[in-house]
């Protein structure tokens, strides 16, 4: 009897600890992909910092791996399309005041009507025609739609077709923004090509 009451005193600490770990191993497996850091004695793993290293080794290796904001925000689209369209948005926006500057145009940009104050100035100053503008126009009214109009959503494909809209305008003023430089006609010609 003595024998068995020292075995269960030995067995009954690593048994406990057993039955936790085995009706605790589901949840503690979805915790361990978001853990950065893991230290077991003399074992130490950080997950993102060697993570960070094979990207980066592996952009150095691939070229191709560096991606553009296009195919981010394409692929960001089928999660969150009304933040991709956001987003679109406001690389135009970026664009059009590049060109804005670029053609030294003494203006005011941080004005409430902001969006369509640079259209207003893209028009008057003929950097766009009417049809461009009409574009600029319509894409800036889904965005403000998307932003600002309670449950609206906008489909994953409607997304894609924004985000593409949007960066064939982004091209077109990245043009005229480089017209007469040497190393944005080697843009331009990579992107019509």
């Amino acid at each position: 009897m003595e024998f068995v009451i020292q075995l269960f005193d030995k067995l009954a600490w690593p048994s406990v600890i057993l039955i936790c770990v085995y009706s605790l191993k589901r949840p503690i497996s979805k915790l361990i992909p978001l853990a950065k850091k893991l230290k077991f004695k003399d074992l130490e793993v950080e997950f993102g910092q060697e993570l960070k290293s094979i990207v980066q080794k592996a952009e150095g290796a691939f070229p191709e791996l560096k991606y553009d904001s296009k195919s981010l925000l394409i692929a960001s689209a089928n999660n969150l399309p009304n933040s991709a369209v956001i987003e679109s948005w406001e690389a135009v926006d970026v664009a059009a005041e590049a060109l804005i500057r670029a053609k030294k145009i003494n203006i005011k940009l941080d004005v409430n009507t902001r969006y369509k104050h640079i259209e207003s100035i893209l028009l008057k100053e003929s950097l766009i025609n009417t049809k461009q503008g009409k574009l600029f126009s319509e894409l800036r009214q889904l965005r403000n739609r998307v932003a600002h109009a309670v449950g609206y959503e906008i489909g994953k494909v409607e997304a894609i077709q924004y985000i593409e809209l949007c960066f064939k305008l982004i091209n077109y003023l990245e043009t005229l923004t480089c017209e007469g430089e040497t190393a944005c006609l080697a843009k331009v010609e990579s992107i019509a090509s």
